[in-house]
């Protein structure tokens, strides 16, 4: 169980180190919150011009994807409650969204960045894609949440962790999908807070 526990907490908690490299592309390309407010015109210019910026601030999702993946399966074997496991489908669907997200808009948009610099005009099925990865980034963000409370719900019904986190799961999980939807903003590491926060307590038991 120990071996399992820290395995488990350690894969929740790696991403922290990928979101270092995505940060350093971040703020090299300064991909700010102008960047994602222009229009999408603007936001290809830009792509073309911070090319290998924009490649390190999207490839360390993959890898956060899978490490998030690994460890939550990990969570719902400790926690062995059907919660649990039904809260690690809801993930995964939320994981299929994004990985839509990361394969399909984020690598087309570096096409039509080369595409529109030959001719200086932007494909239709760009915006397209855009309008496509607006949608299903709100829906990673929500449903890996849905997941956060589900796995709140496992672990108040199982001895595996503190009854507290279980609430504060339910309570982040709530609250996060809750406020995107009100402000139609947010950022796709607002799917992890929980997952971490549960990795860290996994190690600390």
């Amino acid at each position: 169980m120990t071996g399992a526990a820290v395995l488990a907490g350690g894969l929740l908690i790696a991403p922290v180190a990928f979101s270092v490299v995505e940060m350093v592309g971040y703020r090299r390309g300064h991909f700010g919150r102008t960047f994602w407010e222009s229009p999408l015109d603007a936001k290809l210019d830009h792509v073309g011009q911070h090319s290998h910026a924009w490649w390190l601030m999207i490839l360390p999702w993959f890898p956060i994807l899978a490490v998030t993946t690994a460890g939550l399966a990990g969570l719902s074997f400790l926690l062995a409650d059907v919660t649990g496991w039904a809260a690690f489908g809801v993930f995964m669907l939320a994981a299929e969204a994004w990985l839509i997200v990361l394969s399909l808009q984020n690598g087309t948009t570096t096409v039509a960045a080369l595409r529109r610099a030959q001719t200086g005009d932007t494909p239709d099925w760009a915006v397209a894609v855009w309008q496509a990865g607006f949608v299903l980034e709100r829906v990673w963000i929500v449903l890996a949440n849905v997941a956060a409370v589900g796995y709140g719900v496992a672990v108040l019904r199982t001895d595996v962790l503190p009854g507290w986190l279980g609430w504060s799961a339910i309570v982040v999980g709530l609250a996060i999908p809750i406020l995107v939807l009100l402000t139609r903003d947010g950022f796709p590491e607002l799917a992890l807070p929980v997952p971490l926060v549960l990795g860290i307590a996994l190690l600390a038991t």
